[in-house]
């Protein structure tokens, strides 16, 4: 009985640790910004693969001000522009999610800089929190967009969660019979 409650106690916790990343923000400022851009012409996949030396991006989802989205993920992702816009919230609202072992984010501007982040360590799931972006009088944020290599999907965490579940009942049920 003891095993079993301790078995239960390790389950809650993987639970809590699973719901507390899916909350988690990552916060981007202009300067955190890997690279910046001065041309007004929007970036495409090519001209992200020549700023970082890569090869083979795509548009994974790209948010317009003013609501239109685009790309293969535009269904699992939803972005909050509020300020003049200076500032965007880009959110996971479930379905497939995006993986990145390479992926990058450009913030664009219509007459400013372009600022451009490695999201390399992004879970796909966390929030992108920008912030201050096109502060001074004349700028604002136009669009948002992730590019990236793959589109491998994550699992979604119920699926997480009874996978973890059965491994832990069936080292359960082997102590049980061992016994």
């Amino acid at each position: 009985m003891k095993t079993l409650v301790q078995g239960l106690r390790y389950s809650l916790a993987a639970l809590a640790m699973i719901f507390a990343a899916q909350a988690q923000a990552i916060m981007l400022e202009p300067g955190d910004a890997d690279y910046t851009s001065d041309s007004n012409s929007t970036l495409h996949a090519g001209d992200v693969e020549t700023i970082f030396g890569t090869s083979d991006l795509e548009l994974f989802y790209k948010s317009n001000v003013g609501g239109s989205e685009e790309g293969p993920f535009a269904g699992s992702y939803d972005t909050e522009y509020s300020g003049d816009p200076n500032d965007a919230l880009i959110f996971y609202t479930g379905g497939d999610s995006i993986v990145c072992p390479e992926c990058y984010l450009v913030v664009k501007d219509g007459e400013q800089p372009q600022y451009l982040f490695d999201l390399g360590s992004w879970d796909g799931t966390a929030n992108l929190d920008l912030q201050n972006f096109y502060d001074g009088p004349g700028g604002a944020i136009s669009h948002v967009a992730i590019f990236g290599k793959s589109m491998v999907n994550v699992p979604e965490p119920s699926a997480l969660i009874l996978i973890g579940l059965g491994m832990i009942g069936l080292g359960m049920a082997r102590r049980r019979v061992a016994h």
